[in-house]
């Protein structure tokens, strides 16, 4: 699984790459950026990843921004500090909203959510053979 996460704080980036490593040594962390204008470059320079950890207060505004910019065809998973926002998350592709300090337990929830829900909707493999046919 590969993992975009987009926090200007240092320590923030440490403890969710920290985590990420001990729920899954397999996860791969395949960039990192700090606000609305590095993200949006990211995004739009690089194969979408499968998961991105998205804070909402950056460096440079709020980062349902980013989704004015560029199409994000990620899930999303937001990380914040502040629970106000909630409902404007469940607006664009996210799954889960986590409140810091992140716990391990509840990032491990939020990819097993991610996990349940690409399963349930992964086309059956009868749809498959059928367009072999």
């Amino acid at each position: 699984m590969k993992v975009l996460i987009i926090e200007d704080e240092e320590l923030g980036v440490e403890r969710l790459t920290k985590h990420l490593n001990a729920i899954d040594p397999a996860i791969e962390v395949v960039g990192t950026t700090g606000s609305i204008t590095d993200s949006v470059q990211w995004l739009q320079a690089n194969p979408h990843p499968d998961i991105v950890l998205m804070d909402i207060e950056l460096s440079d505004g709020q980062s349902f921004a980013i989704f004015n910019e560029v199409e994000i065809k990620s899930t999303v998973i937001f990380t914040t500090s502040y629970d106000e926002f909630a409902l404007k998350a469940f607006k664009v592709n996210s799954i889960d909203y986590l409140l810091k300090p992140i716990k391990k337990e509840d990032l491990k929830n939020s990819l097993d959510k991610y996990h349940q829900l690409r399963q349930q909707y992964a086309p059956s493999p009868s749809v498959h053979i059928e367009t072999l046919l």
